[in-house]
């Protein structure tokens, strides 16, 4: 365990504390001020590496330390790009978490993961959030071969990363292996957090599984 960030964050609220008390503060108001601090320096770093950062290295160290927990080991599964690794981290995952939005979405990663097409399509159109919902019922559609009606839920996407992930696999189920590298680096460069590092590794299991 790296220690040097929690003693400096102990002695951050050591030296806040004794300041607040020369300024002669109430106590209740100089211990809110002290866990608000606190809590701004032990949960927000952690949050933003989850969703915001682009240094991938931290996001990689992030999910090597919470590799224990099923969503966490779920996109260094996809890393390894081994299918039957993938399968098992999803099967794992799902038997731990057991929240309905949670079930919807990795269910349906599950049945991409078998190359269950048809399961795929109907897992897809049963998840309950936008814009999951959309980008997912467009990929079956793509897995089908209906190109047309993938762009047209497209365009009801947000502006992001999603889009050009749908653009990128309908130019590798067209075996476009140029538009699919420009389509997904754009999609990868648009993307933060664990969603970046997810991404690469995901467009390399797709590129891979073309060329078998």
């Amino acid at each position: 365990m790296r220690l040097l960030p929690f003693i400096l964050i102990f002695v951050i609220g050591v030296i806040l504390t004794v300041a607040l008390s020369f300024m002669e503060l109430s106590f209740w108001f100089i211990y809110i001020v002290i866990i608000v601090v606190y809590t701004v320096l032990i949960v927000l770093p952690p949050i933003y590496t989850l969703y915001k950062s682009n240094n991938l290295k931290k996001v990689e160290r992030f999910l090597e330390k919470n590799k224990r927990k099923p969503l966490f080991a779920y996109p260094l599964a996809v890393r390894t790009g081994n299918r039957e690794e993938i399968i098992s981290t999803i099967q794992l995952l799902l038997s731990k978490y057991k929240q309905p939005y949670m079930q919807e979405v990795y269910k349906t990663n599950l049945a991409l993961f078998e190359n269950n097409i048809s399961q795929f399509e109907q897992r897809a159109k049963q998840i309950s959030k936008e814009p999951l919902h959309t980008y997912y019922v467009a990929y079956a559609e793509i897995l089908k071969g209906n190109f047309d009606d993938a762009l047209a839920l497209k365009d009801k996407l947000p502006v992001g990363w999603m889009p050009y992930a749908i653009d990128a696999i309908i130019a590798i189920e067209k075996g476009d292996l140029g538009a699919f590298r420009l389509a997904a680096n754009e999609s990868i460069r648009l993307a933060r957090g664990v969603q970046k590092f997810n991404l690469i590794y995901s467009f390399k299991w797709m590129e891979k599984e073309n060329k078998n």
